[in-house]
């Protein structure tokens, strides 16, 4: 009977990681426009390389005008010396100009434009395969967008992945949330811990630092922003509280880029909470091309790992850690003193402690409850080490300083 029942856990844990428990329904529905939306965005993960610029209509984007690859350009037209940083922009201006002037050329003279050449052709052909862009080409205003590839990105980002999502699933799964949830940070930094965007976002989930503050500390010392696992419990809070308001996956999942107070607002202009919807009629200037396109790029990210993932064999403590709370108000100077682990260990394992940590805050306490991240080889020490230390001895620690 324990043989059986240890069979049952071991099989409920192997469904768990594929994101789904038996029986259940898929949580992220894909409805008609999400499916043209993502399955641009599983090109662009999976087809095109960083070498490529796909031109498309950023309304519908999944009418694709064509693709600059200058790898294969510069085989063709320059005799394969790679282009500069300078030579591939004007290459992609030019061409995305002269795509440009076939698009107003269209609208403006109808089929007459199709003798100043094959971009007018091609233009026409792209558009006419679906009544909605055809009619799109000769009744509203285009400006088309570039998208740079990042199939080569996307294989990269899915090995850094395989070192986190165990433990990001886990997080998700202890709120009772879809652990498939961790896919937007394929979207939000491709997985790179390091990622730090122009406007303050940082970390794996790319959380502005207002917006952190609200689930997680960050202050002169410490960042939790920049550790993927602890910015993890913050990402499930958020996408949590964004479902609990929001009832729907599709606008929860929108919410972490548009806001739960903007998407609030979306569902009131529109009067409904359909997703297809929304992006079909909902006009903001705040509700850009992210905002538009951020559950269909969740949703081919899914995807496209998930393709690339299968068959791997799941290593549920890749990186072969363990977490310890701290039980008392401890410094760095303290951890380091009176237990096994030393300041480069600390460093490594714990991406949140900035520098300040080890220079002008040493003598700052992180608070009781702090969980500090260490190599399992180093766990039974430490924990021993950690049940010895008392708020007398820390206070003895203190005053020998």
């Amino acid at each position: 009977m324990r043989h059986a029942t240890l069979i049952l856990l071991l099989v409920g844990m192997f469904v768990s990681t594929l994101g789904l428990a038996q029986g259940e329904a898929d949580p992220f529905p894909v409805s008609p426009i999400v499916r043209l939306q993502a399955s641009f965005w599983e090109k662009i993960f999976r087809r095109y390389r960083s070498t490529s610029f796909v031109i498309h209509d950023p309304e519908l984007v999944d009418i694709i005008i064509d693709v600059v690859d200058y790898d294969q350009f510069a085989k063709k037209y320059n005799k394969g010396r790679t282009y500069t940083r300078s030579e591939k922009k004007e290459l992609l201006n030019r061409y995305t100009e002269r795509y440009q002037l076939a698009i107003n050329r269209l609208q403006k003279l109808g089929k007459k434009a199709l003798e100043y050449g094959p971009m007018e052709q091609r233009v026409l052909q792209v558009y006419s395969r679906r009544k909605e862009s055809l009619n799109r080409l000769f009744t509203e205003e285009i400006y088309l967008r570039t998208q740079q590839g990042l199939a080569d990105e996307f294989i990269r980002a899915a090995q850094r992945a395989d070192q986190y999502l165990p433990y990001m699933e886990n997080i998700f799964r202890n709120r009772q949330l879809p652990p498939e949830l961790t896919r937007i940070a394929f979207v939000e930094s491709m997985f790179n811990k390091d990622a730090y965007s122009k406007v303050g976002a940082s970390g794996v989930w790319q959380f502005m630092p207002g917006t952190a503050r609200l689930y997680m500390t960050v202050n002169p010392f410490v960042d939790e922003r920049l550790s993927p696992l602890k910015a993890s419990y913050g990402a499930a809070m958020m996408l949590g509280e964004n479902k609990s308001l929001l009832k729907e996956w599709p606008l929860a999942i929108t919410a972490y880029n548009h806001g739960p107070g903007g998407m609030r607002k979306a569902v009131k202009t529109v009067g409904t909470t359909n997703m297809d919807v929304i992006l079909r009629r909902y006009q903001n200037p705040t509700f850009g091309f992210a905002s538009r396109n951020f559950y269909s790029e969740f949703i081919a990210a899914r995807a496209s790992y998930r393709e690339i993932s299968q068959g791997n064999k799941r290593n549920l403590n890749p990186l072969r850690i363990d977490h310890i709370r701290l039980d008392h108000p401890m410094t760095v100077d303290q951890i380091v003193s009176m237990t096994p682990i030393d300041e480069k260990t600390l460093r490594e394992y714990n991406e949140c402690l900035l520098p300040n940590a080890y220079s002008t805050h040493r003598h700052k306490p992180l608070p009781a409850g702090f969980e500090i991240i260490i190599p399992q080889s180093m766990s039974v020490k430490t924990k021993l080490a950690l049940r010895s230390v008392t708020p007398s001895n820390l206070a003895i620690y203190k005053a020998r300083q």
